[in-house]
């Protein structure tokens, strides 16, 4: 018996679920340590129009980018 496969409409649901959460996710993390969205570009090297669409949950991030953000982000105190 194959796998249930997810309709259109229920996989598009779940990936904006998906995208705003993390976008919630690295929000917090990042004013939780006091960075702003162009420090953060500036030092993942990630467009700052890039990072404010991954918080609103509008677009997700390359693989790459995301383990730069996290690497830089672990590396900072929380306030």
């Amino acid at each position: 018996m194959e796998p249930k496969q997810l309709c259109t409409g229920e996989s598009q649901r779940d990936m904006r679920r998906l995208l705003r959460e993390y976008g919630e996710n690295l929000r917090m993390r990042r004013k939780e340590r006091g960075v702003t969205k162009i420090e953060l570009s500036e030092r993942a090297g990630v467009s700052c129009e890039d990072i404010d669409a991954a918080e609103k949950g509008m677009m997700g991030l390359l693989e790459d980018e995301k383990q730069r953000i996290g690497e830089f982000l672990r590396r900072q105190r929380i306030l």
